[in-house]
This record gives C-alpha cells, structure tokens and sequence, in this order.
C-alpha cells in the first residue's frame, strides 16, 4: 500500500491580522503547507503582502457567500438562504470577483474551497465546479456536509464526472486519533490564529512536535493540493 498522504489547510487566511499571524506561525513552525484566502475580510492585503513572502504556503480562495445565507454561530453551520429560491446570478457573480480579486492579486491559485463549505450547496456547486474545470485546479470536498449519503454520492460524482481533482477523504477539524482514520490522501481543515482561544489551540495543535515526529515515523507524508 502506498504512503498516506494529507493536506494540512489552513481556512480563514485574509480574515484579520491574528488570523493571518496565526496561519504564518503554523506554517512556518508546524505543518500547515496550504491555505484559503477571504478577499472581503479586513486582513486581506496583509495576508496577500504575507503569502509573497512565504511562497512555500500554497494558498486558494475561501469563497466567502455568507451575505446571501442564514449561519448558526458559533457552530458555523448553514441554517438556509436569506431568500429563497437563492439569487443564483448574484452570487455567480460574487464568486467571480471574490476570484478576480485574488488573481488580480497576484497569488497563485492551488484550490477552491469556501467558508462554511457553501460551495457544496447544490444550488451553487455546479458553478464552483465550473471555475475549477476552467481554472484546472482541485475543490475540497466534505461528504459529511450532507446529512443524506446518497445525496453526498450524488454531488461527489458531479465533480468526478468532470474531471476535478479533491482528496477522496475530508478531516473536519482537530480531534482525537484524526490522522489514523483510514485514507490514502486526505485533506484536514485547521483554522489556527492568534486572539482567540480555539483559534489557539488549533494553532497549537498544528505545530505540535509530537505530530511530526509521528508523522516522520508513520511514513504520512505532508503535501499540497498542487500535489494531487
């Protein structure tokens, strides 16, 4: 059997100047290789000038449509559409200036993903998987967002269908014995930062020498999403 393979992802890049900070330390102190970036938060010119000057941090564009959806805080969870049926050109058009102002930027794109994992919604998958045909680039995919399976094979095999790479395997978040689970590449969402106690913790948890001497010794090698 093959090596198995994960991506340490970093969401929220571009949020604020703690996040960014945060996301920098785990990066260059821990494993986070790869990160996704809000161009509409308040850290976003902080974290393009930071990305230019870790050019070892692979980042993507966290596509940001929370304007457009009712979220349950602090979960972070997707209760509906502000309106309903959803204004599907507007937020068309919200992605692609979300992604005009990251390349326009100057960054090179390794991904797309999105904040709250909206972009999984099935009224608005079928353009992020569109923009990722176009642009050849990878998608996260998290079956576990879809509370139906069959529904979750459903959507999977219309980014399959056309061609669109994503890790086979989603980790949401820090927990116990997350990097045991059973995959050949995986993809594990992190969001360290300064200025807040989880963000901490999650920090703390990527740069933890313990796991990458388990890592090291467990042959599960630390790649990006360029790398699929």
């Amino acid at each position: 059997m093959s090596a198995k393979r994960i991506i340490f992802n970093a969401d929220d890049f571009g949020y604020n100047k703690d996040v960014n900070k945060g996301v920098i330390y785990a990066h260059k102190n821990g494993v986070v290789r790869s990160a996704t970036v809000l161009t509409e938060r308040e850290g976003f010119d902080d974290a393009v000038f930071l990305a230019k000057e870790n050019p070892g941090l692979k980042t993507g564009l966290h596509i940001d449509l929370d304007e457009f959806l009712e979220i349950q805080r602090p979960q972070g969870t997707i209760l509906k559409y502000k309106s309903f049926p959803p204004p599907k050109q507007q937020i068309t058009d919200a992605l692609n200036r979300q992604l005009d102002k990251f390349l326009s930027a100057g960054l090179n794109l390794s991904h797309l993903d999105s904040h709250h994992h909206a972009h999984l919604l099935p009224e608005i998958l079928p353009a992020v998987i569109e923009k990722a045909k176009e642009l050849n680039v990878p998608m996260r995919f998290n079956a576990a967002f879809y509370t139906d399976m069959k529904f979750a094979e459903k959507m999977l095999k219309m980014i399959d269908d056309e061609g669109i790479k994503h890790t086979g395997h989603f980790i949401n978040g820090w927990y116990w014995q997350n990097i045991d689970e059973n995959f050949e590449t995986a993809e594990l969402m992190a969001h360290p930062g300064f200025n807040g106690i989880w963000r901490e913790y999650e920090m703390a948890k990527c740069c933890d020498p313990h796991l990458i001497e388990y890592l090291n010794a467990k042959g599960i090698q630390n790649i990006s999403f360029e790398e699929l």
